[in-house]
């Protein structure tokens, strides 16, 4: 931040921040409404929402007014992506409006399936990511029985994927041996992570049930699953579950995007499954939407069509999703967590240009589609990320949250 000039007479009566921010829409507990958001040393300061944010008693070194038609919404956390070259994927994800991402562990080189891999993964994205990164340990058939060392080593939790689920080449684990990764994870007090179906879901509540352990339940896909876990969730078990933003878009009648539409994961379900989804959004079933590039406006675009409004799309991909992996300091605009935000044009559109560096292969199924939502800029740490300066995103380890 720029030095401050020296003090008047009349400063002295003028509250000062290294950055002011004034919003006419910003979602703030829970809703949209005006808010005057204030920045020190990269953490929200303060928060004023109505008549009080408009106090002219407010001044900032740097002082960023929104217009009418921005929406100011905490930077999103994903929960679930790949980060196999971490400058392209974490550039791409600041231009979607993520502050936060958290890498499978398993899709990579080195994959996070012992402790030397987890730190070799954390040497090779310190220093080129743009936003905040973190990594999840993966459980695969040879290291169940060590998966405590990789939670020790500071990992979010541990991931699995069931057999038949991801994508090719994936390592997998059996019913059997899930179930028992599950239970390890649980007696070290950990977070299971799984992409698993309902022929291994009442399994895994079981290992819940007998050992007060939490489960995440990611890529929710089959309507069958919902009622099994609307009654965990009202008999109190530790679970929670995510879905993705193709899930919520994409159905089988109507099929676009040629080969990339066909290695979606999960495969996208007929328009039946897709309302099902989001009646589960909305009732608190599914917590929590996975975000990728296009994600924010992928959803937004649906979101809208069914009387959500932004603030709804906050609390599923940043609120729900911090709290998901444990990211206290972040996920909501309010005093003393970090300064992570993102401005999104809510009634601009835009159409999905094909081959479009910044895309990745799940965005690429939106080619010569309009989303509504353009993201205007994306701020980690009440500073803006320019995708052309050098990377400072951290490096988060589950210890230091």
């Amino acid at each position: 931040m720029s030095p401050r000039s020296p003090e008047t007479e009349e400063d002295r009566f003028v509250a000062k921040y290294e950055l002011l921010i004034h919003a006419r829409r910003a979602v703030v507990d829970g809703r949209i409404q005006q808010a005057a958001v204030t920045v020190d040393g990269g953490v929200i300061s303060s928060v004023r929402t109505g008549s009080e944010a408009r106090d002219v008693g407010l001044a900032g070194d740097h002082t960023v007014d929104l217009g009418d038609d921005v929406v100011l919404m905490p930077g999103l956390v994903d929960p679930h992506v790949s980060t196999e070259d971490v400058a392209v994927g974490t550039r791409s994800a600041a231009l979607g409006g993520i502050t936060s991402v958290v890498d499978y562990g398993t899709n990579g080189d080195p994959a996070a399936t012992t402790v030397e891999q987890v730190d070799r993964w954390h040497e090779a994205v310190a220093g080129e990511s743009f936003v905040d990164v973190g990594l999840w340990g993966a459980a695969v058939p040879d290291n169940l029985g060590r998966l405590g060392a990789l939670l020790d080593r500071g990992v979010f939790g541990i991931s699995a994927v069931a057999e038949g689920k991801g994508v090719a080449g994936a390592p997998t684990l059996t019913g059997r041996e899930l179930v028992a990764a599950a239970e390890e994870v649980a007696g070290h007090g950990g977070l299971f992570a799984a992409d698993a179906g309902i022929g291994d879901l009442t399994a895994l509540l079981d290992v819940c049930r007998g050992t007060g352990g939490s489960l995440h339940l990611r890529s929710v896909a089959d309507p069958e699953e919902v009622p099994i876990l609307r009654a965990a969730k009202s008999e109190g078990l530790r679970v929670t579950a995510s879905t993705s933003p193709h899930l919520l878009a994409l159905v089988s009648e109507v099929t676009h995007g040629g080969a990339a539409a066909a290695e979606l994961d999960p495969p996208i379900r007929d328009a039946a499954s897709r309302e099902l989804l989001w009646d589960a959004l909305r009732d608190g079933t599914i917590d929590a939407i996975a975000s990728a590039r296009l994600g924010l406006s992928v959803v937004w675009t649906e979101a809208r069509r069914r009387g959500c409004d932004l603030a709804d799309v906050a609390c599923w991909m940043s609120g729900r999703t911090a709290a998901i992996v444990g990211l206290k300091d972040r996920g909501e605009i309010r005093t003393g967590l970090r300064a992570d935000f993102t401005a999104v044009a809510d009634d601009e559109a835009f159409v999905v240009l094909p081959g479009a560096r910044e895309l990745g292969s799940t965005d690429s199924v939106y080619a010569q589609r309009a989303l509504a939502g353009v993201v205007r800029w994306t701020m980690t740490d009440g500073r803006v990320v320019d995708p052309r300066s050098l990377a400072r995103g951290a490096v988060l380890s589950r210890r230091g949250t």
